[in-house]
């Protein structure tokens, strides 16, 4: 498959995920109609995508696609695959803390939630979030323990900002998301200005306006202010975007909206790119959109253990 094949292949995998929404438009109909008469290899692309969603989400058809019926794999080896997985569910388990189990909110995997906060603020959580929440001090503080948060801050006299183990985010009259990796917080905003300071950056702070993002940790800025992409926060809509995004990194983004063990052969995957959107709610249609679109190998040896590797001859 040549590289203008697989663009073609990863933008009918985007019109699929586009038509599949249930507000969709007339105009983005109509866009997709055109896009699929540029070219005659367009709609056969189509086709197989429409084909390939409807044969992973049968609760969830795209306007047009023919029914098909799942294929599902041996009892026995989804049986083995379970009993594979289960020291590793029951290790994460007793890995996450207690106080992440007693937040005052919190989401599964794959689950996303709209709040109201009682002095009218609004929240989104992402899936895989906790957060604990004291409006009631002279600072109102949204403490996230896990995952992401987007919120809508409501004018008041007392300030708000998000706490995370890497310090504060506090808003200056304003809408903006905080994420806790791993490593460091990614913070987005998309309204007014931010006042960001690290726990133990000795008191200094740095604003950050609408339209940017940045990362820190405990002890400064990792990344600097740069412009956020007009798609940065479009797990609000149920969708993962990319441009031009290295495979292992659109794999790991993934692995955040499902349960159990996504895994990645990421030395083979490295030179892969994609470009495209994915779904968050249906992780199994985005793994197939992949596959259509890119050389991989989806091994499933459970639902809950998937090892995506690159294409190539049987070993």
């Amino acid at each position: 498959m040549n590289a203008a094949e697989q663009r073609s292949r990863a933008q009918a995998a985007d019109w699929v995920v586009r038509l599949s929404d249930e507000e969709v438009d007339d105009a983005t109909r109509a866009a997709c109609e055109a896009w699929c008469a540029e070219h005659p290899s367009h709609a056969r692309l189509l086709a197989e995508m429409r084909e390939l969603w409807g044969a992973v989400t049968p609760q969830t058809p795209v306007a047009g696609a023919v029914p098909t019926t799942r294929r599902r794999a041996p009892h026995a080896r989804r049986a083995l695959g379970l009993l594979a997985l289960v020291p590793v569910l029951l290790l994460g388990a007793w890995a996450l803390p207690w106080h992440e189990w007693a937040a005052d909110q919190r989401t599964g995997v794959g689950e996303l939630r709209r709040l109201t906060l009682a002095d009218g603020s609004r929240l989104v959580m992402n899936g895989d979030s906790a957060v604990d929440i004291d409006l009631s001090g002279e600072v109102r503080q949204l403490r996230l323990l896990r995952g992401e948060v987007y919120v809508e801050v409501a004018k008041a006299a007392a300030p708000f900002e998000v706490l995370d183990r890497d310090g504060s985010v506090r808003a200056l009259g304003t809408r903006y998301a905080v994420r806790r990796d791993d490593e460091d917080t990614l913070v987005t905003v998309t309204e007014s200005r931010v006042r960001i300071s690290p726990r133990a950056a000795d008191g200094e702070a740095v604003e950050l306006g609408a339209g940017e993002q940045l990362r820190f940790d405990g002890q400064g800025i990792t990344r600097p202010p740069a412009t956020a992409t007009a798609n940065a926060l479009a797990w609000q809509q149920g969708r993962l975007v990319f441009d031009d995004a290295p495979l292992p990194e659109v794999l790991r983004e993934l692995a955040r909206y499902r349960p159990g063990l996504l895994l990645a052969d990421d030395p083979a995957l490295q030179d892969l790119r994609f470009t495209g959107v994915l779904p968050t709610a249906q992780s199994d249609a985005a793994l197939e959109l992949l596959g259509a679109s890119l050389p991989l190998r989806v091994l499933r040896v459970s639902p809950w253990l998937v090892r995506v590797s690159a294409a190539g001859p049987a070993r």
